[in-house]
């Protein structure tokens, strides 16, 4: 059994972790070796989204024959701004920087201030 498993009555156990793969036949939990395979007796079971802090309960045989969200996801490699959203605030950034560099009354939490205005205008 793994460290982040524990045992329940019915002669299975349950995991709790983050959701690291998922494919239609099972998933795999961070920090947990191997994948546990979505058990063929529950239909209805609905696949959790890779990033998921999960509950998963198991039946004596390992199959996952439950699912249920242990909080609110956290989408693993997804936690920022786009692609484009970085180029407009870096473009910005850059922007602000060269209007500040000729005003020595400028200061560096000025220029970020000034570079999230021009965002904003940007972006409405």
């Amino acid at each position: 059994m793994s460290a982040n498993g524990t045992h329940n009555d019915t002669g299975g156990s349950q995991l709790v972790g983050l959701v690291a793969a998922v494919n239609p036949n099972g998933m795999k939990l961070e920090g947990r070796d191997g994948w546990v395979n979505f058990s063929k007796f529950a239909p209805g079971l609905t696949p959790p989204q890779r990033g998921q802090r999960v509950a998963v309960q198991l039946d004596g045989q390992g199959f996952v024959r439950g699912i249920e969200a242990a909080d609110a996801v956290l989408p693993i490699g997804n936690t920022g701004p786009s692609k484009d959203q970085t180029i407009t605030r870096l473009a910005c950034l850059k922007a602000a920087a060269e209007f500040g560099a000729s005003r020595p009354d400028i200061k560096s939490g000025d220029v970020l201030r000034i570079a999230e205005s021009w965002e904003v205008w940007i972006t409405r």
